[in-house]
C-alpha cells in the first residue's frame, strides 16, 4: 500500500520535535521568575559584555566588595549562538559539548544520541535580546532548518565557574528536537 504524500514521517519529525520545544519554552518562560517583588532593586538588569563587567565592578564597589572571584561577564548573542551552533554540529567532539551545557557530564548519552542524528541534517540558531541578571541568562533563540525558521522562544543559561552554560532545561529542548531527550 502506498502512503499518500501527507502522511509522510519526515514533516511530523521535524514538527514534533519544534511543537515540543515551543511547549517547553512557553513551561520554562512561565515558571522561570516567581520573585513578585517589583522595587527598582530587583528588577531585572539587561546587560552586555563590556557594560555588564561595568555595572558589575561599580555595583561591588558601592556595595564596599571587592574583585569577585569567578563571575562571568554577561554574555554576547554571538557567544550564545555559538554554543548552541557547536551542539548541533555533528564534528565537534563531545567533550567540547558536555563543557559549555549544565550537568554536561550527565547529559554526555544524551549529546551522543543528538550528534548521531545531527549527521545529516543541519540547524542554524539566530539567538537575540540577552538579558542578564546574576548567574542567569536569558536570550530569544529561533531555531532555523531545512523546514523553516521557528519563532524565537526563551532559552537560559547559567553561569558556573566564571564560564556561561547552556542551562539544563534548555539543553533539554535542543535534545527534544533531535529525538534525544532528557
Amino acid at each position: 500500500m502506498r502512503v499518500p504524500h501527507w502522511r509522510k514521517a519526515a514533516p511530523v519529525k521535524i514538527r514534533t520535535p519544534l511543537i515540543a520545544l515551543a511547549a517547553t519554552a512557553l513551561l520554562v518562560a512561565g515558571c522561570a521568575n516567581e520573585d513578585t517583588d517589583t522595587s527598582p532593586e530587583s528588577a531585572p538588569t539587561v546587560t552586555t559584555g563590556a557594560a555588564a563587567a561595568s555595572a558589575t565592578a561599580d555595583q561591588t564597589e558601592a556595595e564596599g566588595g571587592g574583585e569577585t572571584a569567578g563571575a562571568a561577564d554577561a554574555p554576547t548573542a554571538e557567544e550564545l549562538q555559538d554554543q548552541l551552533t557547536l551542539l548541533a554540529d555533528p564534528a565537534q567532539p563531545i567533550d567540547a559539548k558536555v563543557a559549555v551545557v549544565e550537568n554536561g557530564e550527565e547529559r554526555r548519552p544524551n549529546l551522543e544520541a543528538m550528534t548521531a542524528a545531527m549527521t545529516n541534517y543541519q540547524v542554524g540558531f539566530e539567538v537575540t535580546d540577552v538579558q542578564a541578571e546574576g548567574d542567569t541568562a536569558t536570550a530569544d533563540v529561533a531555531v532555523e532548518s531545512p523546514h523553516g525558521t521557528a519563532a524565537p522562544t526563551p532559552w537560559t543559561w547559567v553561569e558556573a565557574d566564571g564560564e556561561w552554560k547552556v542551562s539544563d532545561e534548555s539543553t533539554c529542548a535542543l535534545l527534544g528536537m533531535a529525538r534525544a531527550g532528557c
